[in-house]
C-alpha cells in the first residue's frame, strides 16, 4: 500500500517507523526544515521518503506522487492543516482513503461531516486502521484453512440500529458466535454480557457465516429493515 503521511512530529515519526516493517511505500511531508534534517537520514535508512514541504499545498502533494497514493494520513499539530490536507487528497486528487488526527475533540464531527474517512488521535489505532483490511483478509483465510466455515466480521453500530443502547446479553447471540472486541473512541475493549453498545461502536465478532448473518440484523438500520 502507498501511504502519504503529512506531519512528521512525534506522531508522524513513530507512525512511520511502526508501519515501515510492513513494507508499505511510505512518503512523509514535513514543513520544518530542521526536523527534516534531524530525522531524514534515519527515515531514508528505513526506506521511507521524506519531503520538505507544506502538506496542504498541491505542489508538495504532487511531489509526493499523490495521484498514486492509496491513503493519506494527516497528523500535524494543527487541526485546520489536517483537514485541508485530507480535503485536497480526497476531493482534488481522488485518494481513496483519508485519516486525520484531531487535537480538539470538538472538531471530530466537523471532520466526519466533511468527508474524512477516519478521525483518530492514537498512533496505535491509526496503525491498526491501516492494516485493517489486510488483516481481516489474512485472518479469514487462516480460519477457513483451520476450521471450515469460521469467519471474523466487524459491525458498526449506528444511531438507528437495534444494537444501540442494549447490553450484549440482550442481543440473543446466535449459538457459536463470540464477540472478540469492541472499538470505542480509539480504545479497544473486551466486552462482556453487561457491556452496553453505543452509537459508533465497532464490534468484532467470530462465528460461522450463517450465524454472523443472523447477528448482522442488530446492526442494520431500522429504516432499512422496514
Amino acid at each position: 500500500m502507498f501511504i502519504i503521511i503529512v506531519g512528521c512530529g512525534k506522531l508522524g515519526y513513530y507512525l512511520a517507523k511502526t508501519l515501515a516493517p510492513h513494507r508499505h511505500r511510505l512518503v512523509l511531508i514535513e514543513e520544518d526544515p530542521d526536523m527534516c534534517q534531524k530525522i531524514g537520514g534515519e527515515l531514508t535508512g528505513l526506506g521511507i521518503t521524506l519531503i520538505h514541504g507544506d502538506g496542504t499545498s498541491s505542489s508538495a502533494l504532487r511531489e509526493a506522487d499523490i495521484t498514486a497514493a492509496d491513503m493519506l494520513i494527516a497528523v500535524t499539530g494543527h487541526d485546520q492543516n489536517n483537514l485541508v490536507a485530507c480535503q485536497l487528497a480526497k476531493n482534488y486528487f481522488g485518494v481513496p482513503r483519508t485519516i486525520a488526527r484531531v487535537n480538539n475533540p470538538k472538531n471530530i464531527n466537523v471532520f466526519r461531516s466533511l468527508g474524512v474517512d477516519s478521525v483518530v488521535s492514537s498512533t496505535a489505532y491509526i496503525a491498526d486502521l491501516i492494516e485493517h483490511e489486510v488483516d481481516w483478509e489474512g485472518i479469514n483465510r487462516m480460519l477457513s484453512q483451520k476450521i471450515d466455515g469460521l469467519r471474523i466480521h466487524e459491525y458498526r453500530a449506528g444511531e438507528h440500529t437495534r444494537a444501540v443502547g442494549r447490553q450484549i446479553r440482550d442481543l440473543g447471540l446466535p449459538a457459536g458466535v463470540i464477540l472478540v472486541s469492541l472499538i470505542r473512541g480509539g480504545e479497544v475493549l473486551v466486552p462482556n454480557g453487561q457491556t452496553v453498545i453505543l452509537d459508533e461502536d465497532t464490534v468484532i465478532a467470530m462465528g460461522s457465516e450463517e450465524n454472523l448473518a443472523l447477528l448482522s440484523r442488530y446492526f442494520l438500520s431500522e429504516e432499512t429493515e422496514a
